[in-house]
């Protein structure tokens, strides 16, 4: 009978993001072994790397701060593309711009493998294209997951796809830690760099905007997508002229969603750089110590992101939930939990309670992704990756997160406290405001119609549209429309 289509899709984007969000670990790791400020023998579960004193082996006179600039100019590309990438997953093709930035980001990693040594300039400038380029990943994907998922297998569909961001650290970790150390200084560049590549070739080759574009498709697996109402239309310069931007921005369920994104990103970042400094600071724990304690929670999350939505679509396929009460609940068992566990976490007394509590906030906060990372397709699904794009931009909170930490910081329990205690608030308080005004029923304003369609055999960036398959969505959506 073969694979479902749909099952392509999602592994393919499962594999996608693995790789884009690993380049950011390898890049990491390849900086600590480069860099001759760094104290390689003492950030490595890598005893004596074969390596070293070999023409495979490269130590460069840039300082730590260094390092530091070429994040900041990954991060800003990374924001500036947020709220763009979704307006040109609505204008062009989605899939080819969610795989164009994972082809650009991987060329620039090989770049890098060849360039690095000669200028810092050339490592900031190609920073900042791959920060540009993965900005626009998350928004292009949930137009992605709009067209592809079935309403009965959404929450599944992006939880299976994005487990990939969640999974990618601790294995990229091993990966390069042990190609810089017994291959060469740059072979995580070219591993990652050449897998992102081939990737690409697959993505391209096999994946569609629309079910509806796959010749392929058995006959089984299209009456599942003209049943269930997913997006069969493809992007077009009527739907992106057409974006209803004052109701967007006006919309509480949005709001909400905006907050939980921006909370979400504000603990995520500090749990990825400020956890270790704080078992550092707070215990006096070795970098090996702390590199161990670190390495569980990103294994939990993306199991719990894949159970997370496996549930929930059960539960509201089972009648049991609505779906705004799925998301609501998905997002006040996942954040609610970490946001309590960072809060008794400013109390922990030992280093064995304090990883105890961030293992469990960060296992069941992949819960809450049933939630966030669903609801812009359940608001507006033909204007979902805009939405992504707005939410998306929610990741100021990591900078802005960062940023109080370094401030507040000092080599004591207490100024921890007071980093906690903030963190934990705001993320409550988010918890609590979207169990208020969130919602999962697609909005009013996002009501598909002949005016945002595209009229009878209507030439797109990828082909002709039909009539007949206009006709469905519109009959399907006035269906839902009567049953609400």
């Amino acid at each position: 009978m073969g694979c479902p289509k749909r099952a392509i899709v999602v592994f393919l984007s499962f594999l996608g993001f693995l790789v884009l969000f690993g380049f950011r670990t390898v890049f990491t790791m390849v900086m600590v072994y480069v860099i001759k400020d760094n104290d390689n023998d003492g950030v490595t579960f890598f005893k004596e790397c074969t390596i070293n004193g070999t023409a495979y082996d490269l130590q460069l006179d840039w300082s730590v701060a260094t390092s530091q600039y070429f994040n900041t100019a990954y991060f800003v590309g990374y924001v500036i593309t947020q709220l763009p990438g979704g307006f040109l997953a609505v204008r062009f093709s989605p899939t080819k711009i969610f795989g164009g930035a994972i082809l650009i980001s991987a060329s620039c990693f090989v770049i890098l493998a060849f360039s690095m040594k000669y200028s810092p300039i050339i490592v900031f400038v190609a920073r900042f294209i791959q920060g540009l380029a993965e900005g626009v990943s998350q928004p292009a994907m949930s137009s992605v997951v709009s067209a592809w998922a079935p309403r009965s297998e959404r929450a599944g569909i992006v939880g299976f796809s994005f487990s990939g961001i969640y999974l990618s650290t601790s294995l990229a970790s091993v990966v390069s830690g042990a190609a810089t150390c017994y291959v060469s200084w740059h072979a995580g560049l070219f591993i990652y760099g050449s897998l992102g590549i081939i990737w690409s070739l697959f993505w391209f080759g096999l994946v569609y905007d629309s079910p509806m574009m796959q010749s392929s498709l058995s006959e089984k697996e299209r009456r599942i997508f003209e049943e269930e109402g997913s997006k069969v239309l493809v992007a077009s310069a009527r739907v992106a002229k057409n974006i209803p931007w004052r109701a967007i921005l006006t919309s509480r369920p949005v709001y909400a969603l905006f907050l939980a994104n921006f909370t979400r990103s504000w603990v995520f970042a500090m749990v990825l750089t400020e956890i270790p400094q704080y078992f550092a600071d707070a215990f006096s724990l070795n970098v090996a110590t702390i590199g161990f304690l670190t390495s569980f929670p990103p294994i939990l999350m993306s199991v719990s992101v894949i159970l997370g939505g496996v549930i929930v679509d059960k539960l509201i396929n089972m009648e049991k939930v609505s779906i705004t009460a799925g998301r609501k609940l998905s997002l006040i068992i996942g954040f609610g939990s970490e946001a309590v566990c960072i809060l008794v976490l400013a109390f922990a007394k030992d280093y064995l309670t304090a990883s105890i509590l961030i293992i469990i906030a960060e296992g069941l906060a992949g819960l809450s992704t049933a939630a966030f990372k669903v609801n812009p397709v359940d608001l507006a699904p033909q204007y979902s990756s805009v939405l992504t794009g707005i939410v998306r931009s929610g990741v100021l909170g990591a900078s802005i997160s960062t940023a109080i930490a370094g401030t507040l910081r000092q080599k004591n329990i207490q100024s921890w406290q007071r980093i906690f205690l903030i963190t934990g608030s705001l993320h409550l308080f988010s918890v609590v405001f979207y169990s208020v005004f969130g919602s999962g029923e697609q909005q009013e304003w996002a009501q598909p119609t002949y005016k945002t369609l595209v009229s009878d055999s209507e030439s797109t960036d990828y082909g002709s549209v039909e009539k007949n398959n206009i006709d469905v969505i519109l009959t399907v959506h006035n269906d839902e429309k009567k049953k609400t």
